[in-house]
C-alpha cells in the first residue's frame, strides 16, 4: 500500500538529532525572554505523562543536549517549590508527538487543578515536541487569541463518542485560567494528514480516504483521515492508524539497561510486541546472562 511509503520512522539516531533541533528552538524562544539557556538555572524540564514515550523523549532530550539531570523533574516534584520560585522560571514540558493536543489540554490542564496552578505560576511555559500536527497548532493559535469556545467546539466535533455537555462550561472556564500568550508550542518537525503527502496521486488520495473512512466505521474509533499523519517512532505505530494495518508496526520494550537479576518473568531483554504474535520474545537480540558479582 502506498500509504506506507508516506510514513517516516524516527529511529534512535534521528530522534537524538531532532531533540537537538528542538532544544535549539526552545532556547532561542526562551532566551528572548531573558531565561538562562546556558546553565538552565531558571528553567525546569518535565513531561506531562509518565509513560513509555514520555520517559523516552525526556531521556533522549536530556542526553542529546547534555542537560544536567537536576534540571529534570516529575510534575509531582514541581509542586514542592513555591509560587514565587516558579514565577521566576520557565517550564518546558516535553513530548514526542502532539496530535490534536486533546490529551494535554483537556486531561493534563482542564481536568487537573494542580497542573493548572503549576502552569499559571510559571513565568513562561513551553510545550515542546519532536513532531507537532497542524491540528494542534490550530488549537494553540485559537487559545492565544482567547477563543476558548472555538477550541471546545473542535474537541466536541473530533470526539463524537464523548458527551461533553455535563462538563463543557467547567472545561472552558478551566482553560480560561491559563495565560496562553505565555504558553508556547514548539516542534522540531511538522505533521499533517497523510492524505496530503506529495507522493500520492489524486486517485491514491481518494482511495486512501475511502479506506480510512471504511475502517473508521468498522473499528468504531481511532481511525481518522485528519489525524493519521506520516510520522511514527521506533517504539510504536503511527497515530490513528487503521487497526487492520497495526500488525505492520512494532512496539519494542528494551530492558537491556536493567540488571538481569532485577527482571521478573521476562522471556527476553528485548520484547517484540507485534500484534497477534503469540511469542513476543524477539529472536534478534539474544538473552543475556547474569553478570558476576
Amino acid at each position: 500500500m502506498r500509504l506506507l511509503e508516506c510514513i517516516q520512522v524516527h529511529g534512535w539516531s534521528r530522534l537524538l538529532r531532532e531533540c537537538r533541533l528542538l532544544h535549539q528552538r526552545v532556547c532561542e524562544d526562551l532566551r528572548e525572554d531573558g531565561y538562562d539557556t546556558d546553565a538552565y538555572r531558571n528553567i525546569d524540564f518535565t513531561r506531562a505523562f509518565t509513560c513509555k514515550s514520555g520517559d523516552i523523549i525526556s531521556y533522549a532530550y536530556r542526553k542529546a543536549n547534555r542537560i544536567p539531570l537536576a534540571r529534570f523533574h516529575n510534575v509531582e516534584a514541581l509542586y514542592c517549590g513555591t509560587a514565587a520560585e516558579r514565577q521566576a522560571k520557565a517550564l518546558v514540558i516535553l513530548d514526542d508527538y502532539i496530535g490534536t493536543a486533546s490529551q494535554f489540554l483537556f486531561t493534563f490542564v482542564a481536568r487537573n487543578a494542580a497542573n493548572r496552578a503549576l502552569i499559571t505560576e510559571y513565568g513562561r511555559t513551553r510545550l515542546a515536541a519532536v513532531v507537532v500536527h497542524d491540528n494542534a497548532r490550530q488549537k494553540w493559535r485559537l487559545l492565544q487569541k482567547e477563543q476558548i469556545h472555538q477550541v471546545m467546539a473542535i474537541e466536541e466535533q473530533q470526539l463524537t463518542c464523548v458527551d461533553f455537555g455535563p462538563e463543557r462550561e467547567d472545561l472552558i472556564n478551566a482553560l480560561k485560567q491559563i495565560n496562553w500568550k505565555h504558553a508556547g508550542l514548539i516542534g522540531a518537525d511538522r505533521d499533517f494528514p497523510v492524505t496530503a503527502c506529495n507522493e500520492l496521486s489524486e486517485d491514491e488520495r481518494r482511495d486512501l480516504r475511502r479506506f480510512l473512512f471504511n475502517h473508521a466505521e468498522s473499528d468504531g474509533a481511532g481511525t481518522t483521515e485528519f489525524l493519521l499523519g506520516h510520522h511514527t517512532f521506533f517504539y510504536g505505530a503511527p497515530n490513528a492508524m487503521a487497526r487492520i494495518l497495526l500488525p505492520l508496526f512494532k512496539r519494542l520494550e528494551d530492558f537491556t539497561t536493567y540488571p538481569l537479576e532485577s527482571q521478573r518473568g521476562l522471556p527476553s531483554d528485548l520484547i517484540d510486541y507485534d500484534i497477534d504474535n503469540s511469542n513476543p520474545a524477539t529472536e534478534i537480540h539474544p538473552r543475556s546472562t547474569p553478570r558476576s558479582p
